[in-house]
């Protein structure tokens, strides 16, 4: 007779924890007893179904739309100062089509980057390798990120994503935030090293104005991150200092509902630690993300440098740890502008700080023009391109793959109770004999 026992480990992930044993005729069956996810799961298809109800999208063409009059505007005084900004102006320039597609390449191997890293966390989540589902989440991500103010539509989307293409609950919530983490981590350190070099060297006039928009971006980002992490060590003294935080805010009326926003908060350390605890126990994951996303930003960084060298016609890399500086920059500046995209602080940033190495009015438009292209609408064509695929094939796709792995683990069971038995029939003619 085969007996099953389940053991379970409080406060742990959601996982089945492998192994088996059929000695002496039990089969031991190990779980994890689950936290509450079920209420993140929640509130992530609650924020997926706002975003596409009919208020919402309008809300979002809006943005879209004044995204497009401050882009307007920014250009049409950019194209009021340039005297020709004909194409045939900007190749007599020196302007190079091979480099350019050096920049876009250099895009796409910016995307296989974000995409192994959710590829990583999800082969150590569920076991299975999905490099396309990893694209599809790395894709939706950055355009939901760039359709939603202060880019807060990402996350949510990826874990309603991840739930409806097969991954438990656990997974579900620690691949995204996995991801963010170590990301947030990687930027910070990128960008103390970034403003501490800035103030070391001559960035010319235009710094002066730019300057107050990367301190300011670069505090309330270190803010975050170091609050979270304090949080996360002193849990007790954490607790109480949000709750002062925040009922200070609530009397200055700028928090409406403490509750609602102690919870917030209370939410984002829980995931916090327990992401940090779960790639503790894997440090070469941990390791590989480390340096997944260390390249990744140093190329996300580097595309105005590409930018710069297809209008210019050729490669200087004497100026690349410079651009790079530049464009670090240009994402401090604009982190906490709450447009998507950072719609206006990104343009005025480039344009203020590239007229140090782009005198021509002309040239310095057109590398405006395809920076923000490369930058920002190319996650928007992106990501609807994915959406459209998933309507009409990938739907049908991953119910045909789900059927599969149904019969898979159906015939993995037949054929394990069938072994079982033969076992069992064997000890029971030796009993006799």
């Amino acid at each position: 007779m085969k007996h099953k026992a389940k053991i379970y480990i409080k406060d742990k992930l959601l996982k089945i924890i492998s192994g088996t044993s059929q000695k002496g005729g039990f089969v031991v069956n190990f779980y994890v007893r689950p936290k509450n996810f079920q209420k993140e799961i929640d509130e992530a298809e609650q924020a997926v179904a706002k975003q596409k109800s009919k208020k919402k999208k309008i809300l979002s063409i809006g943005f879209f739309i004044l995204n497009l009059l401050i882009i307007g505007g920014i250009l049409g005084y950019q194209f009021s100062q340039s005297e020709d900004m004909s194409i045939t102006a900007l190749i007599n320039g020196g302007f190079s089509g091979g480099l350019l597609i050096l920049l876009f390449f250099s895009w796409v191997v910016m995307m296989f980057l974000d995409s192994y890293r959710y590829q990583v966390l999800i082969k150590r989540s569920s076991g299975r390798f999905r490099p396309f589902l990893s694209y599809k989440v790395a894709a939706l991500g950055k355009y939901y990120d760039n359709i939603t103010p202060m880019s807060t539509g990402g996350q949510p989307f990826q874990i309603f994503y991840l739930t409806h293409r097969g991954l438990n609950a656990s997974a579900s919530i620690s691949v995204p935030m996995g991801r963010y983490v170590v990301n947030q981590i990687i930027i910070l350190v990128i960008w103390t090293i970034a403003l501490i070099i800035s103030f070391c060297v001559e960035l010319g006039e235009a710094f002066a104005y730019v300057k107050v928009l990367c301190i300011t971006g670069y505090i309330l980002n270190a803010i975050l991150i170091v609050g979270v992490v304090f949080l996360s060590i002193n849990e007790k003294t954490g607790k109480k200092l949000v709750i002062w935080t925040l009922k200070l805010l609530q009397k200055i009326k700028i928090v409406k509902n403490f509750e609602k926003q102690y919870n917030r908060v209370v939410k984002v350390v829980t995931d916090f630690q327990a992401t940090i605890r779960n790639l503790a126990k894997r440090w070469k994951t941990f390791v590989m993300l480390i340096l997944t996303s260390f390249l990744y930003n140093i190329l996300m960084y580097s595309l105005p440098f590409f930018v710069y060298s297809a209008i210019v016609g050729y490669l200087n890399f004497a100026l690349w740890p410079y651009i790079v500086l530049l464009g670090i920059l240009i994402d401090m500046g604009s982190s906490f502008v709450p447009l998507p995209g950072g719609s206006g602080a990104s343009e005025l940033s480039f344009a203020a700080l590239f007229a140090v190495i782009i005198s021509n009015n002309a040239q310095l438009t057109w590398a405006l023009i395809i920076w923000k292209f490369m930058s920002y609408y190319i996650y928007l064509i992106q990501g609807l391109l994915v959406l459209c695929y998933d309507n009409f094939f990938g739907n049908k796709r991953y119910k045909w793959l789900k059927r599969k792995w149904e019969l898979e683990r159906e015939s993995m069971n037949f054929r394990q109770d069938k072994l079982h038995e033969f076992q069992q029939n064997k000890k029971h003619k030796r009993s006799i004999f």
